[in-house]
């Protein structure tokens, strides 16, 4: 699936895809997970961001170089006063493709995770909407990451900030 396809999968099955609930499947421990989400998020952007096209060195730079303080990892992306949206959808898109490769390098959970914190960030902190998500279907994937006990705290409040956002159903 080239990354095109995955960019214009519909939302809502998407949404479907991603209730880790459903799926009573559970590979990793709550602490394992937790784990695995803080090494994500001090993850340097490129390490993940380059296996989706090998020719966004140039562009991650000139993005980075207009950042202060400048953006090295996931967590300093998502956790940036002014994150620039055009990360914050690559990042989006790294997440969905690790969702729908089953030889990815992250925990569904942690890519669901990913994918979900980058589309809030957008809408939060950039007032820009980086999905044809709907918001009740925004506010059932904010639901489910607030569930999750390994949700580090900062992530936690930015789900919380999603949900303040986007209002009850």
């Amino acid at each position: 699936m080239s990354n095109d396809d995955i960019r214009q999968s519909d939302p809502i099955s998407l949404t479907h895809m991603m209730d880790l609930d459903a799926a009573g499947q559970h590979l990793w421990e709550p602490d394992e997970l937790e784990s695995i989400l803080a090494h994500q998020l001090a993850t340097p952007l490129e390490c993940d961001l380059l296996s989706l096209n090998a020719g966004l060195t140039a562009r991650l730079d000139e993005l980075n170089a207009a950042c202060r303080p400048p953006i090295a990892t996931f967590a300093d992306l998502l956790y940036h006063a002014e994150p620039p949206t055009d990360l914050l959808e690559l990042t989006k898109t790294f997440a969905k493709s690790c969702r729908t490769n089953r030889n990815a390098p992250l925990p569904d959970e942690i890519s669901t995770v990913l994918y979900f914190l980058s589309i809030i960030v957008a809408l939060v902190k950039c007032d820009h909407r980086i999905t044809r998500m709907d918001d009740a279907a925004l506010r059932y994937s904010l639901d489910w990451a607030l569930r999750q006990p390994w949700l580090d705290g900062a992530s936690r409040a930015l789900f919380q900030q999603g949900q303040e956002r986007l209002g009850s159903s």
